[in-house]
């Protein structure tokens, strides 16, 4: 009998068994959550039904392919963009278009359906990358200082309208993925460095604009010391920057109530955890959060050390196969997709997971295919469905590898050896043979 041979790639069906790992962890932390409650578990059901939809959806796009999607990229970025005026409108006005746009917790994120709700931001952070990777494939102007500025407004105009939601998570979420894709293609360093150094330079004006409670967050890190918090209350003024002393005073019962528990849920799991569905966090509701932002902690209290390296060691099984799908992909497109969704899912899984565990501010950034909630996980299933269309559909192209210039520009051909000459080759030769000479 001959061997029944998968459709999947080496590094897709990686991915694929990543995946169907961490559903099943997210799925089971979530039923876990709602069955101490008693009733129906209806997150549970439509993290299900979700599920079912993401993969159907991914299946979809696996069909189509990523090169056709790449001829949209910059189509699905608009639309993506137009989804986020109605979010703007409301935060702005208060016009909330008859319930259609909600406000939660001073926030306006979701646009509310009859049947569902979706989370325009987390779909934009897809095409986001789709749009950038169109853009950099061919280009070489953006190896001066002045080309860099498309990318740089292809990347402000949704951070911008991202931010006004408010959601400070995904705008962190997408600085990361312009710098990888921007190193990828090639941009000078100097040039990147520059911009980080600007970043940094502006962070004093971005914490006099950015709301108290987004201030606390980030002092959270500091709060977490008992010490600190004795400073700020015996010398208020020397801190008055950073908290105030009723903040300090009251932090752990208050702000700080959230990372403490998250903590506790994570340190009181041990080596092998209490077991499914065990542990006052789990049984009762005491961790906000719990099912979507912090169900990190919830797998630590169940499985303990073990259960949460289970769960790091599948996103490292989904990184390290997107790295091998960049690197074996020498279509420019394709290659710049895989490095963009590679940042996306493992910036997205250092900060949650930092921020479950006190190192990284509390953003509201989901942990993917874990957390509870339908855009998220639908958005996941997409990207990973991209990075397995570029492992499928890859072309096998005969000529350099994309965005080498510096290395080609500084290695001058051999007059010993001309093109073609040494060895019997030809000037057909394929990548890294005798004459892929690249040009800058």
């Amino acid at each position: 009998m001959m061997p029944v041979q998968s459709p999947l790639t080496r590094s897709g069906s990686a991915i694929a068994v990543a995946i169907a790992t961490l559903c099943l962890v997210g799925l089971a932390c979530v039923y876990a959550s709602e069955r101490a409650g008693g009733g129906w578990c209806v997150n549970t059901i439509k993290q299900a039904l979700f599920t079912v939809v993401g993969v159907g959806l991914g299946w979809i796009l696996l069909g189509i392919g990523y090169q056709r999607i790449a001829r949209h990229a910059y189509l699905l970025f608009g639309l993506g963009l137009l989804l986020l005026i109605p979010l703007l409108i409301a935060k702005l006005t208060g016009f909330e278009f008859g319930g259609l746009v909600p406000g939660r917790r001073g926030a306006h994120r979701w646009i509310s359906l009859p049947a569902f709700q979706i989370q325009p931001s987390e779909f934009v952070k897809i095409a986001y990358v789709l749009a950038l990777a169109q853009y950099l494939r061919f280009r070489k102007n953006y190896r001066t200082l002045a080309g860099l500025s498309v990318p740089i407004i292809l990347s402000v105009v949704p951070m911008a309208l991202i931010l006004s939601e408010p959601d400070l998570g995904t705008v962190l979420l997408m600085i990361p993925v312009l710098f990888s894709l921007l190193f990828a293609a090639g941009a000078r360093k100097r040039h990147l460095a520059l911009f980080a150094g600007l970043a940094v330079a502006a962070a004093p004006l971005l914490w006099t604009r950015i709301a108290d409670y987004q201030r606390l967050r980030i002092t959270g890190l500091l709060l977490q010391s008992e010490t600190f918090r004795d400073a700020v209350i015996d010398n208020p003024d020397a801190y008055a920057h950073l908290c105030s002393k009723r903040q300090a005073l009251q932090w752990e019962r208050d702000l700080g109530w959230q990372l403490t528990c998250s903590k506790a849920a994570l340190g009181s799991g041990g080596l092998i955890g209490q077991g499914w569905g065990r542990g006052v966090y789990v049984e009762h509701n005491l961790l906000p959060d719990r099912h979507n932002d912090f169900v990190f902690a919830l797998v630590g209290q169940q499985w303990g050390l073990a259960g949460c390296l289970v769960v790091l060691a599948s996103y490292a099984v989904l990184i390290l196969a997107a790295a091998e799908i960049a690197a074996a992909t020498t279509e420019p497109f394709g290659r710049l997709l895989a490095v963009g969704i590679m940042s996306l899912f493992a910036t997205q899984v250092v900060i949650n997971v930092g921020m479950t565990a006190g190192l990284m501010p509390i953003t509201g950034m989901t942990l993917p295919f874990v957390s509870y909630g339908g855009s998220s996980l639908l958005s996941s299933f997409l990207g990973a469905a991209l990075l397995i269309s570029v492992s499928l559909h890859r072309p096998f192209m005969l000529s350099e590898r994309p965005f080498e210039y510096a290395r080609s520009s500084r290695r001058p051909p051999s007059p010993a050896h001309p093109r073609g000459a040494r060895h019997g080759g030809s000037a057909g030769a394929g990548p890294g043979g005798p004459s892929s000479d690249k040009q800058e």
